[in-house]
């Protein structure tokens, strides 16, 4: 009889189920918690971004649009490639406002902060023909701020 006690007891079907109906179980519900969990935020994400663009609209609308967007670059001439100094850098006058503006520096760099939104900017220099160039992302590909690189060159009159 003593070696019979030493041999592991036999699992029955029935508790064999309810271990594998344990572990099914728990599984099914990490699962759920994780597809729930990844609804929620998908649900708390489209309202954040819905309610920026919403803001983003309606300062347009009340011409209160902060500037968040840099236009960054150099103004140079286009035969020598010298730089272009005291150039007026602003947002085109037949755009919609709010219209902001900047002077390049005594070496043509320029630094314009604006609007995010695709528009219009006037970059012009006494002596030179002005000239008018596309700026922006659509707010929404891109949210309504960021930067871009533009390097400018006019042409004598």
């Amino acid at each position: 009889m003593a070696e019979e006690d030493d041999r592991p007891r036999q699992v029955e079907f029935w508790e064999e189920e309810a271990r594998q109906e344990r572990t099914e179980l728990r599984k099914h519900a990490v699962r759920l918690s994780l597809a729930f969990a990844g609804l929620f935020a998908g649900v708390i994400f489209a309202v954040w971004w819905a309610s920026s663009a919403l803001h983003f609209s309606s300062s347009r609308v009340t011409q209160s649009t902060p500037p968040t967007y840099k236009v960054s670059g150099t103004v140079r001439e286009a035969g020598s490639g010298a730089p272009v100094p005291w150039a007026e850098i602003a947002d085109d006058p037949a755009g919609q406002p709010p219209l902001f503006h900047t002077t390049a520096d005594r070496y043509g760099a320029f630094e314009l902060l604006t609007i995010a939104e695709p528009h219009q900017i006037r970059v012009s220099a006494f002596g030179y023909k002005p000239k008018t160039l596309r700026v922006g992302k659509a707010w929404f590909r891109w949210m309504p701020s960021g930067s871009e690189q533009l390097d400018v060159t006019l042409q004598p009159e």
